[in-house]
């Protein structure tokens, strides 16, 4: 764990771990007990402060007799405080103690609570006071300094979350509703966990729902929270009949699903580079497949003194044009200045919202509605015949090759 630690502070880019508290409170005590336990062995420099170098190397344990003497190189600290059990009563400390939490706060740096002593107690009280890990330690005896290195790397700052998904959600789209749901959900949260010991809440946020998270695991030292996602049973058919718009619950009819969009898929490439063709220039194309030609027998053919063989094959294609339809409707009209000032009013709306102009309801229908019953009329009053004689155009000019065309409209 010491290990792990330091290779925290040296990723955070700092390089000491800081000792501030009360004075009379055993900060100098704890410093040397401390800086000893992280290395096996420490080198401490002069002073009357305690300034302890690591065996490691590159991070340090100091003594500082306020938060505001703290460097900028101070990746995290311990603040020192007592029970009252020795030295000063534990009302005199409180005031420094509530000061030197509110400046630690003030500049940003992550640290939690010693409290020098043999009870215990107070711990839970300050906990919730500070809303942060406060541990009983008797720096005047042999302690282990274990809990106190587990709290200082659950302190350190959180820089990245890692969620993984089920693979098939993956394939969704961010607008899903279930995606959409995640995705509000952690941003949420994400802002709230700021160092290891807040990685909880993302496990509470997903606690109850659809989607929970069946495990997690957080490195303090790479600054990295990895989250495993799950959906509960029955979710993924649930998800996939709305994406389809189908009712899909079970194995049999996901397979009955698939065979029939088999068949979907099939017709849908048929055309595809057709609709696009269209799409894109007006016309389009499906060029017939091998299988879909029909080979007719071979045919002799004399002209005078020769002969020759014709092989014939017919085959269907498919044209594709894209026809540009036109339709309006006037829902105001007349001399008055009514319907001016009607039709004035219209115009505003357009500038303003056009959706909103285009939803009005006027006579039981919307604009929307009426432009669009012009463009269905429209499509649909083309005469069977004349829909004929245009196939019949197009193929003469396919295959006799003419291009030149002439319309008459009667």
């Amino acid at each position: 764990m010491s290990n792990e630690l330091l290779e925290g502070i040296r990723r955070s880019g700092k390089s000491e771990i800081a000792v501030v508290g009360p004075a009379g409170c055993g900060k100098t005590t704890f410093a040397r007990a401390f800086a000893g336990s992280l290395s096996g062995g420490a080198v401490f420099a002069e002073g009357e402060a305690v300034r302890a170098e690591l065996a490691e190397g590159g991070v340090s344990v100091a003594e500082y007799a306020s938060v505001a003497e703290l460097p900028q190189a101070c990746g995290c600290a311990v603040l020192v405080t007592s029970d009252g059990s020795f030295g000063r009563p534990r009302g005199e400390v409180i005031a420094e103690e509530e000061s030197a939490v509110k400046s630690l706060r003030d500049c940003g740096i992550a640290f939690i609570i010693v409290v020098n002593g043999a009870a215990g107690e107070l711990c839970g009280a300050l906990e919730e006071k500070y809303g942060c890990a406060a541990i009983s330690v008797n720096c005047a005896a042999e302690s282990d300094y274990s809990a106190v290195e587990e709290g200082l790397l659950f302190s350190l700052p959180v820089t990245s979350l890692e969620i993984d998904l089920p693979d098939w959600m993956c394939v969704l789209p961010a607008e899903s509703k279930i995606i959409s749901e995640i995705l509000e959900k952690v941003r949420a949260v994400s802002p709230k966990i700021c160092c290891a010991r807040d990685c909880s809440l993302m496990e509470n946020a997903f606690a109850e729902g659809d989607v929970y998270c069946e495990a997690s695991e957080v490195n303090p030292a790479s600054g990295c929270a990895h989250y495993s996602f799950a959906a509960k049973e029955g979710m993924f058919y649930s998800v996939l009949s709305e994406e389809c718009g189908a009712d899909i619950s079970d194995d049999l009819r996901l397979m009955a699903y698939v065979r029939s969009m088999k068949e979907a898929k099939k017709f849908y490439d048929k055309f595809r580079g057709a609709i696009a063709s269209a799409e894109e220039n007006g016309y389009g194309v499906v060029y017939p497949k091998e299988e879909d030609m029909v080979l007719q027998p071979p045919e002799l053919v004399r002209r005078g003194t020769r002969t020759s063989v014709k092989l014939k094959a017919d085959a269907s294609s498919y044209h594709l044009i894209k026809i540009d339809v036109h339709s309006e409707v006037c829902p105001v009209s007349g001399e008055s200045a009514r319907s001016e000032e009607i039709a004035r009013g219209i115009v505003d709306s357009y500038e303003k919202d056009a959706e909103a102009l285009w939803n009005t309801d006027m006579f039981g229908k919307t604009f929307k509605e009426m432009v669009r019953g012009g463009l269905d009329d429209k499509l649909g009053n083309m005469p069977e015949d004349a829909r004929g004689k245009l196939r019949k155009a197009v193929t003469r000019i396919v295959n006799e090759g003419k291009g030149g065309v002439i319309c008459i409209l009667l």
